[in-house]
């Protein structure tokens, strides 16, 4: 069964995503998870902005010239722009903070670095 199925006709509100604590407001879900979901799952961005960036990893993987995970945050800032537009929680910020970020990125590089070494991807 497809997860589409399972959530067929489920509303959802800013409250599912959102926990109390104390005087404030925050998400409630691992937003560095949901992004990279996101960037990796949603055709339009995924075929736009991350593809090219993994394409250019792996050719300089397979030519074995260094790669920074730096490479990966113009695309990762894209799509968290992308991502609140979509998914527009009142608690998310308007701008990516740095460690999310930082951490996001490092994800992707070792994923396709991995990928790359494992030979899932050929250069």
């Amino acid at each position: 069964m497809r997860i589409r199925e399972l959530l067929e006709g489920k509303q959802f509100n800013d409250l599912d995503f959102v926990k109390q604590t104390n005087d404030k407001r925050e998400i409630d879900y691992d937003l560095v998870e949901d992004l990279m979901h996101f960037m990796n799952n949603d055709d339009e961005v995924y075929r736009r902005h991350v593809f090219p960036t993994i394409a250019n990893c792996i050719d300089k993987v397979s030519a074995k010239r260094p790669t920074k995970m730096g490479m990966f945050k113009p695309v990762v800032e894209k799509s968290y722009k992308l991502y609140i537009d979509k998914f527009p929680i009142r608690e998310l910020p308007n701008d990516i903070d740095s460690g999310v970020c930082e951490q996001v990125c490092s994800k992707m590089h070792e994923e396709v670095v991995k990928h790359v070494t494992d030979g899932k991807y050929k250069g």
